[in-house]
């Protein structure tokens, strides 16, 4: 890999790092189902509006808005609101990536090597060290939900590698107006509209 590839994901790392001290402003003034739909909306508008529709069938961007809205996302800002902490859920929620390996082998057919097998069993450790160590930064409702929004995330990378070559940002602007519904409608269930329109209207600028 280039250097300048390297330099490039470290520097993704960085963003997606500093992401959840964002998230955690925000949770400090919006429920969590409610800001994650807000989250979607801002991401599909006005993009859609710019750019086209990516090639692609239509299941693949409602299920990527789905696995990455509500799976990921939506299950993330929960856990954050009040069952983990976001260092911690930063961390356990890059379990994601053994997800990965392992739903690509057996629906992809991909194989591993031993680096990777090595990896796989190292990175179960950790979390079951972080399960059983009774981890005051975390509730044990937390991690399990946590890793349900991880093995979310390794589903959407699946739909992404299943679209082949488009325009990202266009997928990501298409799909995001999927995954809105089912984050508003839990929002509305779980959250209610007097909440809503109260963290709405009380919201401070950095929310």
């Amino acid at each position: 890999m280039p250097i300048t590839h390297q330099l490039l994901a470290i520097f993704v790392a960085l963003i997606w790092g500093t992401n959840f001290v964002f998230i955690e402003l925000g949770l400090n003034d919006l429920p969590p189902f409610l800001f994650a739909s807000l989250r979607f909306t801002f991401a599909a508008l006005p993009l859609v509006f710019i750019l086209p529709r990516p090639v692609v069938p239509w299941r693949y961007l409602m299920a990527y808005g789905f696995f990455i809205g509500f799976g990921q996302f939506g299950l993330l800002f929960w856990v954050m609101g009040s069952h983990m902490s976001p260092g911690l859920a930063s961390l356990v929620i890059q379990v994601q990536a053994v997800f990965t390996i392992v739903l690509a082998m057996m629906l992809f057919k991909e194989t591993i090597r031993l680096p990777q097998i090595l990896a796989l069993i190292i990175s179960f450790a950790g979390i079951l060290l972080i399960a059983i160590q009774g981890n005051t930064d975390a509730t044990p409702i937390g991690l399990a939900v946590i890793l349900v929004a991880a093995l979310s995330w390794a589903a959407g990378n699946l739909v992404v590698k299943r679209s082949g070559k488009v325009h990202i940002i266009a997928f990501l602007a298409w799909s995001s107006i999927f995954a809105v519904p089912p984050l508003a409608l839990m929002s509305f269930y779980y959250e209610g509209p007097a909440l809503i329109v109260h963290s709405v209207a009380s919201a401070q600028w950095h929310a």
